[in-house]
């Protein structure tokens, strides 16, 4: 077993190497929003196109007039209604909340857009499951604002299957990017080309590419010919190195998760993950840890993070690098509670390397951003950034297990 694991190791070593040899791609043309904008994050692209929806005095009402005719085709907005819309009345909110009784706390609907005779209430989904929205919660807002109420839910694809069924039944309609985009290009010449060209008219553009980007990852052709050759050729070897991805990265989520949950003295069945990793872009992978506990009193995002993509940095034989992150999430903006946590953050975590600690904050050396902490989703979340003391594998789980029971001790002290 062990020679045959070694024979196997041996050929992905060969086979890699005549993988480096393939010449690079040419550069795709970029595109402002993918490259150096909101690329998949829900909520940065949720304010964007809140802009775009006369989300802001003086901003333009396309993409809002686009997602109204969208709504028409797929059977979720009145035509005639549709023509007698004054758009210049028409404003566009944010993160709009909500009290739930069942819970005690306030749920957020993504985006409402109000006209001066209806209300449409948009929960904006880009790879995020809807099955646990509060669509009820979101059913009695509408109707708090206006008499005549459309609800529709939108995402990158046509997908319903995790849309609860009670959801549907009260007129949540999924509204896939590709309908939305086929009316704004329709409605492009007479709302957005046929006026003097602003700068707005360039990034609206720039939008609804990188919309459509995301809604059609896999449409574009991804590989020269000289790829897809190799790919044919050595397609076993591609699967395998496939798989053996797959397992390394759950191998990462079992250790940390068990790590995590030896730091807090929980069972890991206390504490939850996402299924697979998240991809946040340049080769940046994201596994997502919650403890149960630390969602008792606050919002259920509070979490742990560990973070790795390629690196030549490793202080070890590797080729992967770490970074570990906690967000804590209240329910209410700029929470002092959140502010007390990251003031203590700043103070007690050293800058450079130290020996008693196995995470520190290095003031943005190695991704550039200025800041250790900041924050997320219009001030309820706080992120607290580090990186590993050692800067390898077994390093950054260390640090994070250590970080985890940090924000533990100080974030969610127990009752005496």
């Amino acid at each position: 077993m062990m020679s045959s694991e070694a024979t196997d190791l041996a050929a992905l070593e060969r086979f890699f190497e005549k993988l480096a040899l393939l010449p690079p791609p040419k550069p795709p043309t970029p595109n402002l929003f993918s490259e150096a904008g909101p690329r998949t994050n829900e909520n940065r692209l949720s304010d964007l196109m809140a802009f775009f929806m006369g989300g802001y005095p003086g901003s333009p009402h396309w993409l809002a007039k686009a997602v109204l005719h969208a709504l028409v085709r797929q059977g979720g907005f009145d035509y005639e209604h549709l023509q007698r819309i004054n758009w210049e009345t028409v404003t566009t909110e944010r993160e709009v909340g909500s009290w739930s009784a069942e819970s005690e706390s306030t749920k957020r609907l993504d985006l409402v857009v109000s006209g001066n005779d209806f209300v449409l209430g948009i929960e904006h989904k880009v790879w995020s499951s809807a099955k646990y929205n509060p669509f009820n919660v979101y059913d009695d807002l509408l109707n708090r604002r206006a008499t005549q109420v459309y609800k529709c839910i939108l995402r990158p694809d046509d997908s319903e299957e995790d849309v609860p069924e009670y959801a549907k039944k009260a007129g949540w309609v999924v509204l896939p990017y590709s309908t939305i985009l086929k009316s704004a290009y329709e409605l492009y010449g007479q709302d957005v080309a046929a006026f003097n060209q602003t700068k707005w008219q360039i990034f609206y553009q720039e939008l609804l590419q990188h919309l459509e980007a995301i809604a059609h990852p896999k449409e574009a052709k991804t590989m020269t010919e000289e790829e897809l050759d190799f790919s044919l050729k050595h397609f076993n070897d591609l699967y395998e190195a496939s798989q053996r991805l797959d397992k390394f990265e759950q191998e990462l989520m079992a250790e940390g998760k068990s790590l995590i949950a030896a730091a807090l003295q929980i069972d890991t069945s206390e504490l939850g993950t996402n299924k697979k990793p998240e991809d946040w872009g340049e080769q940046t992978r994201v596994w997502r840890f919650f403890p149960h506990t630390w969602g008792a009193n606050n919002g259920k995002g509070s979490q742990m993070c560990l973070i790795y993509y390629p690196s030549a940095e490793s202080e070890g034989d590797e080729s992967i690098g770490f970074e570990v992150r906690a967000y804590l999430e209240s329910q209410e903006s700029h929470d002092p509670w959140l502010q007390e946590i990251e003031q203590t953050f700043l103070k007690v975590t050293p800058v450079t390397k130290q020996p008693d600690y196995t995470w520190y904050r290095d003031g943005g050396y190695r991704d550039g951003n200025d800041n250790d902490t900041w924050y997320e989703i219009k001030g309820r979340w706080l992120a607290l950034s580090a990186w590993p003391r050692e800067y390898t594998k077994a390093g950054a789980m260390q640090a994070l297990g250590d970080l985890a029971k940090w924000v533990d001790d100080n974030a969610f002290p127990k009752n005496p």
